[in-house]
């Protein structure tokens, strides 16, 4: 159960609960009463310690098994890339089609 005890905090602190009370608990900075504050600090420090416990499961134990990989060489997760398609070459037959079908556009182009 909670008890009533009292603390100060420093005014940077303040100011940054403050500024985060629209965000956690819907009331503006300046509406905010003591008890609202109180509240609100609760949260965002139980908001924290989710966030540092998340960090301490997850990113960090992954982190760590990725550089002991890099050190020791485990290749297991690393994948070569396919290289890139050379287009195909135009056939002799399509080249001669295309030359014909342009010349057609050519003639026009200069009777105009």
């Amino acid at each position: 159960m909670a008890q009533n005890t009292r603390v100060r905090i420093e005014a940077d602190i303040e100011a940054y609960v403050r500024a985060q009370s629209e965000r956690v608990i819907g009331v503006s900075s300046q509406q905010l009463s003591a008890a609202d504050l109180t509240t609100l600090t609760n949260r965002i420090i139980y908001e924290h310690k989710l966030a540092q416990s998340m960090m301490r499961q997850e990113f960090i134990p992954r982190f760590l098994s990725w550089l002991k990989g890099i050190a020791t060489g485990d290749n297991n997760k690393v994948f070569a890339l396919p290289k890139a398609q050379q287009p195909a070459l135009i056939e002799a037959q399509d080249q001669d089609m295309i030359a014909d079908f342009a010349a057609q556009f050519e003639g026009d182009n200069h009777a105009a």
